[in-house]
């Protein structure tokens, strides 16, 4: 665009000033004493005539020119003015899905995923790996729990039996197993699924604790408690592996 106006600027001047010669009269020439001159010279100044009234359109066209060729650059710094202007109203996409700046980042492992199974972008294979590892924990943590406390209390009809895992070698132990299974599998299904709108994994909370005392409305409980249940439940599923 600047080389365009630079263009045009210098056509216009160079056509005004060529305009200006030709509108401007030219010193007479002295005239001969002699005849012979003085018919010379007439023919001479009507050929000189002749020649300047079509010099004259050269000028007038280069002017008119360049007069073009200003509007046409004070168009083109126009639109691209204006093409500058959307493109600064037109907001930035938001950036892209990172797994490392979710809940559960702590320390001193931070982001901790060697096999690499989270993709930058990919909220939704992450959500369900999330909810996974959350569901894992929280089974991981009844496990390890109940593998201590099984030892000292047992259910009624299962007092007899073996503790531990060899329990599951019994019949009651067996059905007590299915039957467990079954109410998992129920809830898994048809009470627990996780919703777009909450984090992977909360279900809510059966008690009810996180609530406005004036309002009753739901509290949100932060990043420190999910960081604790995530944390929690990663050492219990180590703890289980182990205790099995």
């Amino acid at each position: 665009v600047k080389t365009t106006g630079a263009l045009a600027t210098a056509a216009a001047v160079c056509g005004a000033w060529q305009a200006a010669k030709v509108f401007v009269p030219s010193s007479a020439p002295s005239t001969s004493s002699s005849s012979s001159s003085s018919l010379r010279g007439a023919d001479v100044a009507v050929s000189a005539a002749a020649t300047a009234g079509e010099s004259s359109v050269l000028p007038l066209c280069m002017g008119a020119a360049g007069a073009l060729a200003l509007a046409a650059a004070g168009s083109g710094r126009s639109r691209t003015a204006r093409r500058a202007a959307a493109a600064a109203e037109t907001e930035a996409p938001p950036p892209p899905f990172n797994p490392a700046a979710q809940v559960g980042v702590t320390a001193p492992l931070g982001f901790f995923d060697p096999l690499n199974f989270s993709k930058v972008g990919d909220e939704e294979g992450f959500r369900n790996l999330r909810a996974a590892e959350r569901k894992h924990g929280r089974v991981a943590m009844m496990a390890a729990v109940g593998a201590v406390v099984q030892h000292y209390i047992q259910f009624p009809g299962f007092t007899d039996g073996p503790k531990g895992l060899l329990a599951l070698s019994t019949t009651p132990g067996m059905v007590g197993m299915a039957v467990l299974t079954a109410a998992c599998g129920a809830m898994e299904l048809l009470v627990w699924k996780d919703s777009p709108k909450a984090q992977p994994g909360d279900y809510g909370n059966p008690l009810n604790l996180e609530r406005k005392p004036g309002s009753g409305e739901a509290v949100d409980i932060g990043a420190g408690p999910r960081d604790r249940e995530l944390n929690n439940g990663r050492m219990a599923m180590i703890s289980i592996m182990g205790i099995m």
